[in-house]
């Protein structure tokens, strides 16, 4: 019985000692894996901004269409005030175009990480989302770009205020700008997807999104005027709008799904 216990003592510290020393690799191992895919993450944008550094001259041309008609109405003019600005602008501009090609790629990279530590419903609930995530997004932009034109004639009226003053509008100045506007149109227009994130996890419901409807107007506009880089009323209008609109549709689809899920429930009882 002695020897017994006293194989047992030294097994146990054993392992104990194998238990601690299996973390440490694990945790390397992870670590690796985030360096790899960091790696490969960086190589995509950089190949993605050689990309847009070529494809600049139309990506240029496209961004630079919702001011040539206000500009040429105030008889304005495009001026680089500095002989470092086109140079700048190119680049800047060439990054932006590589985010946006790698964005796929960087995405597949970021749920390959994550997706092994999930369950499978929460996998499936990520696989819907992603893609209307996308093109949510996109609907942002494409809505920002629209707005641009009007933006800028907005902004243009109060010229004739000057007299006979001109516009002298530098590039860089304009398409970061322009940028700024279209990122927060896109980013704005996730609001459905955050909404039913938090439907699936049951911090909310219709019925609680419907009665706080209110307070979500009177948050949309806060968030409107916060995102909107030039801060004028009409910008956040044509922002805020289009995300009530988004609020109620998202009560609409949190109904749905609860209706769905309340059927399931009734027919596996």
């Amino acid at each position: 019985m002695n020897s017994s216990a006293a194989a047992e003592e030294v097994e146990q510290p054993e392992l104990q000692e194998n238990e601690i020393e299996d973390r440490p690799a694990d945790l390397t191992e992870h670590l690796e894996e985030l360096r790899t895919r960091i790696v490969r993450s960086l190589f995509a944008i950089f190949v993605g901004w050689v990309a847009g550094y070529v494809l600049f001259p139309a990506v240029y041309h496209l961004i630079s269409l919702p001011l040539d008609e206000p500009l040429r109405r105030v008889h304005g003019t495009t001026v680089f005030l500095h002989f470092a600005d086109p140079f700048f602008l190119r680049l800047k501009l060439s990054f932006v175009v590589g985010l946006i090609f790698a964005s796929p790629y960087v995405t597949y990279q970021v749920w390959a990480f994550v997706a092994p530590g999930l369950t499978r419903s929460e996998r499936r609930v990520v696989k819907m989302f992603i893609p209307f995530s996308g093109a949510l997004f996109v609907m942002g932009v494409v809505l920002g770009y629209l707005f641009l034109p009007a933006g800028i004639r907005w902004f243009l009226s109060y010229l004739a205020d000057y007299g006979d003053a001109t516009l002298l509008q530098n590039p860089l100045s304009y398409v970061l700008l322009a940028v700024k506007i279209l990122l927060a149109f896109g980013l704005s227009f996730q609001l459905p997807i955050v909404l039913i994130i938090l439907a699936k996890l049951g911090l909310v419901s219709s019925r609680r999104l419907l009665t706080y409807w209110r307070h979500a107007v009177v948050i949309i506009s806060v968030i409107a005027a916060i995102v909107t880089p030039t801060n004028d009323p009409l910008s956040m209008m044509v922002m805020a709008l289009p995300m009530v609109f988004l609020y109620f549709l998202t009560i609409g689809v949190v109904k749905r799904m609860e209706n769905n899920a309340a059927k399931r429930s009734k027919a596996e009882g």
